[in-house]
């Protein structure tokens, strides 16, 4: 069973209240409040994700989220923020605890994800553009050439979706994606939008992997800009 480490910078109810929400869900969450009490549980306990509550500060998020992923590189780190990931690249993701219950849930949902594909499907070649997405086209794992490719970092690129990426939105990307899911494979050539605007052309292969996860590898092609 998944392990939370639930921090925040003070021991109040709205903590108990997140507690409770995991706790419910069936997770197994071990609260913690105060930031020394906080380096200490991340020095000495072993967890899968870390979830770091709107309580903390911007400067303490980010010097733990860092000091997490020093620590415990393979692990989670889940901020509830709604801008908890601008300005910190150590974040995996973050939402706003204010949309509720299922909204953190779903969130968490989605960092598993991004674990479980950064494990099986990380890359040892570093020029290799490989992109994981779920079945809401949401990405959950980039290698470090695609996030370059593309001009983001891998939390910034962690926040988007296929529609983001691929030039001309939804209207290209949501037939595709069908076909693609419908298939269990697809090759081709597509256009990307660089975070710049410029236009990126690639040729991808795409495959369905039997874990669920949908895998494709870019290969870049000459870059235009945008007309």
């Amino acid at each position: 069973m998944i392990r939370l480490l639930l921090c925040a910078g003070q021991n109040d109810p709205l903590l108990a209240m997140q507690s409770a929400v995991f706790s419910k869900a069936g997770l197994s969450v071990v609260t913690v409040a105060a930031k020394e009490a906080i380096h200490d549980r991340i020095e000495n306990t072993g967890f899968d994700i870390a979830v770091l509550n709107h309580t903390l500060s911007f400067a303490d998020r980010k010097l733990l989220a860092r000091k997490i992923k020093a620590v415990h590189p393979t692990s989670g780190v889940l901020v509830l923020h709604h801008s908890g990931a601008l300005g910190n690249p150590y974040v995996d993701l973050a939402v706003d605890s204010r949309t509720g219950a299922q909204a953190m849930l779903h969130a968490l949902d989605r960092v598993e994800a991004m674990l479980h594909a950064r494990t099986h499907y990380s890359v040892g070649n570093e020029e290799e553009c490989v992109v994981v997405v779920d079945s809401e086209r949401h990405y959950t794992f980039a290698s470090d050439a695609a996030c370059r490719l593309l001009g983001y970092n891998r939390a910034m690129f962690l926040e988007l979706r296929i529609d983001d990426v691929v030039a001309g939105a939804t209207r290209v990307t949501e037939p595709l994606f069908q076909d693609f899911v419908s298939q269990g494979r697809q090759c081709g050539r597509i256009t990307l939008r660089h975070r710049s605007g410029q236009l990126v052309h690639v040729n991808y292969r795409a495959n369905v992997h039997t874990d669920g996860c949908m895998v494709a590898q870019w290969e870049p092609l000459e870059a235009v800009g945008d007309q």
